[in-house]
């Protein structure tokens, strides 16, 4: 793992935290999706990079740092994974993920899946600013 590698996943998970936060402000149809979840979605990626999402009422509050009772746990044990599966790189995906043992979920897996439109989301408005 690279310095760079590092940086580009602690710049891409801010990014990640404010678009999610600004989503549930200003797109309604989000927003009304995450109408009745009361979840924390914990991240460790490496061996210093945590952060968290607190969705509550119908809003977004991404945090640095670990949580205390995260209802999901997502880990990443290689930055260089983390920064493939956020740039969409390569042929990394979340399944692809999973099934080699290189992100490990932890939680109710019904939550996971019903949570997944959070970062469809996120990556449809990231394409049409000619991102992932």
């Amino acid at each position: 793992m690279s310095i760079e590698e590092k940086v580009s996943v602690r710049v891409l998970v801010a990014m990640i935290g404010y678009a999610t936060e600004q989503l549930a402000i200003i797109d309604d149809e989000f927003k009304g999706k995450l109408k009745g979840l009361n979840e924390v979605v914990q991240w460790k990626i490496g061996d210093d990079i945590a952060y968290y999402t607190e969705i509550k009422d119908q809003t977004i509050k991404a945090c640095d740092g670990t949580a205390s009772n995260p209802t999901m746990t997502f880990e990443v044990a290689d930055v260089s994974d983390a920064l493939a599966l956020f740039t969409q790189r390569g042929d990394m995906d979340i399944a692809k993920m999973i099934s080699s043992g290189k992100l490990k979920i932890s939680g109710d897996a019904a939550k996971v899946q019903q949570l997944g439109f959070i970062l469809d989301t996120v990556g449809k408005y990231m394409e049409g600013l000619g991102g992932g």
